[in-house]
């Protein structure tokens, strides 16, 4: 349309000037030219609207992908607090299971302890023998009496369970389960609320086996005492010589945000 108007003008202007001498040629030329806009301008919408149409398709795919993808990161989402959940589960259950087998062979230790014993024959009594320091020949071993004072203070009886540990450790001194014993005789204190027999038994446990594994609870519960008896001083340095002497323990990082609150 373009090429042909200035033409198309031309005639106007010269039919205007009364001087229109347009042949049938010029005609057939504009018509020819008008017919050539059309078919370009035709072509040209065309053109856009290929444009447009595949425009829309790519946006279509597009949106797909990104719904698609954001499906697979929901799905991916729902996996994993699935797999966190059942992991947790697993970790749960580990720890059940680990405690049951060694409580069971807790038990079974006691019990081969308490056959092995019944199966002894027992010495006669001799004056040299009877002020021995040695373990007594008949009676409950030492796993037996810590058995059977953690059972007294699982069911409330602290006074029985004291009874038992203390005949533990007067009987067999030198036995291994000594700390746990004295450990479950504080515990015994505690649960009465006599916190101050209680953290004797405590320091005298940190002090006699400073290499037993009970040691650094042991500290940590002395340093809540402190704390909540307003004696921060003690309990700070009881939270610090706990994270120095077992950096790795469970104990030094709760003795790490008890020392952070402090603050």
């Amino acid at each position: 349309m373009t090429k042909a108007l200035p033409f198309f003008l031309g005639l106007v202007v010269l039919a205007a000037n009364g001087c229109f001498f347009a042949t049938k040629q010029d005609i057939d030329r504009l018509q020819q030219d008008i017919v050539g806009t059309r078919v370009s301008s035709g072509a040209a919408d065309s053109v856009q609207r290929a444009q447009l149409i595949e425009l829309s398709r790519s946006v279509r795919t597009l949106n797909d992908s990104i719904s698609a993808l954001s499906k697979r990161i929901a799905a991916m989402r729902t996996a994993s607090e699935s797999d966190m959940t059942a992991m947790k589960e697993n970790i749960s259950q580990l720890q059940d299971l680990s405690g049951q087998s060694e409580q069971r062979m807790r038990d079974v230790r006691a019990a081969l302890e308490e056959k092995r014993q019944e199966q002894e024959p027992v010495a006669p009594a001799t004056p040299d023998s009877a002020g021995a320091a040695g373990a007594p020949a008949t009676g409950p071993g030492p796993l037996q009496l810590l058995q059977a004072g953690r059972d007294q203070l699982l069911k409330g009886g602290n006074a029985s369970a004291r009874s038992a540990f203390h005949e533990l450790i007067t009987k067999y001194p030198k036995s291994e389960y000594v700390p746990e014993a004295m450990f479950y005789t504080a515990q015994a204190y505690a649960a009465e609320r006599n916190l101050t027999a209680a953290d004797a038994e405590y320091s005298s446990l940190i002090a006699k086996y400073p290499t037993s594994p009970r040691v650094p609870t042991a500290m940590y519960k002395r340093a809540l005492q402190f704390q909540a008896s307003k004696k921060n001083a003690e309990a700070k340095k009881l939270y610090q010589d706990i994270i120095k002497r077992f950096p790795r323990s469970d104990e030094a990082a709760l003795a790490d945000e008890r020392l952070q609150s402090m603050r």
